[in-house]
């Protein structure tokens, strides 16, 4: 019995450690869009959920887990974000499961389950009420239990419990599936070196190959059940997957992705700061650990783990490249199981370390000291990693510029200042803040509307949000705005209350937005444009526009064009709108692409109208007076050459035309 004991110590604290960091400070922060989410689709009805998921980025299994766990925990942000501290509290024990089959020495086993442990990536999504975690636990599974079965390929119970792990892990996120091909190359090189071996057996050239055929049939088989089980869910939920929000994104390059993965396993999250070394570091510590591995000839788990992390990050990086080239369908964390197999690969190079350290300090270990000294130094790799991950994990709890959007203080900031007549628009279904509206602030319900409705709508019309704003007649309106560049890129929010109102004041909670405007005028109107017709080089016209005429030295000015595009664009022109004083000179001014970068002129349909929105800050020192305002495109490619401008309705001046007047006041 103390054997046993004295085995299971060691990593029994690893495994004490990594639950302590994931459960310290769990409801700390504020749950956030995603979660907020996941909350939404967890108390659905599981045929609605399914139906919901359908048209998501991922399927349905870990809403339908956390459905039934919600029921017995409650909604609270530690009880939802529990399930996945469980999940990779599980991680990390099979991390110390999968070192130890792979290398059969106990130094490896403390050392790859620390690392994985303190693994900022890994703490992070595990205090997190997504997917992540619970993706990452059944591919460490499905993994574990197929090298059981490479150890013993005659054995068909370790192959369908890998596969079943597998589609467990595929059901809760797609990105899942790029195991599979990681796992076939694996199968297919170990099984091959493992051929050669047969010889002592005396089996003949045919004998062998035949049972090397046999062994990739049944792990083809295998993978071709995954794809089956896998196949009625796909065929349901075709049309919704990698829905077309109509955004144009960076190229998904495959040297850009990667870079985004590696670091953010070297660092824990894109946004935070890193030492200048840090790429060095890495490299040394993943170069220093595979040429220990090769040095102590482990071929097959070399060839394991390598294949298990880069070709399923390779794979995944390809696909996207190829089938989404201008997607937004790629974050680090989707492949977030690569990790522990890169971290087992770190951890494999002090698999001696007992030994090693009993050599070196004269213990009971009877082992040459060259070969102790070896095994000490197989901690380089992982002391290299720990010191990019120790601060990153301290960041993790202490640093608040990496802090997930704060969701709960800006809903209690708005509810605090709320007084009669007052509605708060937010900027489609956020359903953080409907988790919030449901568990703290239900009294205020009433008060929110969601401008556009529902999760993936992009706002292309301002006639119901007026329509809604009328029916409830509001003095003041505040906005909560977060990812509004997406969801309003055309600013119809901002812009109809510019038109109404004027802004109070402006709160920001990290990329939270909660500017509070006054209503003037009742009803609201949309924005009273002026139909003009001008004409910008032989492809786009000015349709429309509309300009305060009317502003205070020191706060806000605003002007609203409206575009369409005569033939379709070949060029991302940019658009600029100068407030000009009576001897021509430029007094204050906006130049910018049309909408965003993310809707490029060479993306918008002919035919079609799209308002452009600008609000500029009129310098406090400008004296009162009137000044003209001109509004012109250039080519930002070409020397800022303006397109020539024509108009019969509007005065026109150096290819620019004439708006109208601004008339500036003192404050």
């Amino acid at each position: 019995m103390s054997r046993w004991v004295r085995a299971l110590a060691l990593p029994g604290l690893v495994i004490l450690l990594g639950f302590l960091l994931r459960a310290a400070g769990l409801s700390a922060q504020s749950i956030w869009f995603d979660e907020g989410w996941s909350w939404h689709l967890a108390r659905l009805p599981l045929g609605e959920m399914a139906t919901v998921t359908a048209a998501d980025r991922s399927p349905f299994l870990y809403y339908a887990l956390l459905h039934f766990w919600i029921d017995l925990t409650g909604e609270t942000s530690f009880a939802m974000r529990y399930l996945s501290v469980c999940a990779d509290v599980a991680t990390v024990a099979l991390v110390m499961a999968l070192a130890r089959a792979l290398f059969k020495k106990t130094g490896s086993l403390p050392v790859a389950g620390l690392l994985y442990a303190v693994c900022p990536l890994a703490v992070w999504y595990a205090q997190e009420t997504r997917m992540y975690a619970l993706v990452a636990m059944f591919c460490m599974a499905a993994s574990y239990w197929l090298w059981r079965w490479l150890r013993d390929p005659l054995r068909l119970t370790p192959l369908l419990v890998s596969a079943s792990l597998l589609a467990l892990a595929i059901y809760s996120h797609y990105y899942a599936i790029f195991l599979l091909p990681a796992h076939g190359l694996a199968v297919l090189v170990i099984l091959v070196q493992r051929s050669g071996n047969w010889r002592a057996y005396r089996m003949t050239a045919r004998d062998r190959l035949r049972k090397l055929f046999r062994s990739v049939g049944r792990w083809m088989l295998a993978a071709s059940g995954v794809i089956i089980v896998l196949l009625p869910w796909l065929l349901f939920a075709s049309v919704g997957f990698a829905y077309d929000d109509g955004f144009v994104f960076p190229l998904n390059t495959i040297d850009g992705r990667f870079g985004e993965w590696i670091r953010a396993f070297a660092g824990g999250g894109l946004a935070r700061p890193l030492p200048d070394w840090w790429p060095i570091a890495l490299a040394c510590s993943v170069s220093i650990a595979i040429g220990a591995l090769a040095l102590r000839k482990q071929w097959r788990a070399l060839v394991f783990l390598l294949a298990l992390s880069l070709a399923s990050l390779l794979s995944a990086i390809v696909a996207v490249r190829v089938i989404y080239p201008y997607r937004s369908v790629f974050h680090p964390r989707y492949l977030i199981y690569a990790a522990p197999f890169v971290i087992i690969l770190i951890g494999g190079a002090a698999q001696s370390l007992p030994e090693g350290l009993g050599a070196v300090w004269g213990t009971r270990f009877h082992v040459s000291k060259r070969a102790g000294l070896l095994a000490v130094a197989g901690l380089v790799p992982a002391a290299l990693l720990g010191s990019l991950w120790l601060p990153a994990l301290a960041a993790n709890y202490t640093d608040p510029a990496v802090a997930r959007d704060n969701v709960y203080a800006a809903m209690a900031h708005v509810v605090a200042a709320l007084v009669p007549g007052d509605v708060v628009v937010v900027t489609r279904d956020n359903y953080a803040v409907q988790y919030y509206l449901h568990t703290r602030f239900a009294e205020e319900t009433g008060r929110f509307i969601a401008v556009p409705s529902g999760l993936h709508g992009v706002l292309k019309s301002d006639a119901d949000y007026v329509a809604a704003l009328n029916q409830l007649n509001p003095n003041r309106v505040r906005l909560f705005l977060w990812q509004d560049g997406v969801v309003d890129p055309q600013k119809l929010v901002e812009s109809t209350l510019w038109a109404n109102g004027y802004e109070i004041g402006e709160l920001s909670f990290g990329q939270i937005r909660l500017p509070l405007y006054q209503v003037q005028q009742h009803p609201l109107v949309a924005v009273p444009s002026e139909p003009v017709d001008v004409r910008f080089g032989d492809r786009l016209n000015l349709a429309a526009f509309w300009i305060r005429q009317e502003a205070v030295a020191g706060d806000w000015f605003y002007a609203v064009l409206q575009w369409r595009a005569t033939q379709k664009l070949d060029v991302n022109y940019k658009v600029f709108v100068h407030v000009l004083a009576a001897d021509g000179s430029t007094v204050f001014q906006r130049d910018k692409l049309a909408l965003s970068d993310m809707m490029p002129m060479t993306t918008w349909k002919v035919g079609e109208t799209v308002r452009d929105a600008y609000a500029m800050v009129t310098p406090a020192n400008l004296p009162a007076g009137e000044y003209r305002v001109v509004a012109g495109v250039y080519n930002p490619d070409a020397g800022a050459a303006r397109l020539h401008a024509q108009s019969d309705s509007l005065p026109i001046i150096e290819d620019s035309v004439i708006l109208g007047t601004l008339r500036v006041h003192k404050r």
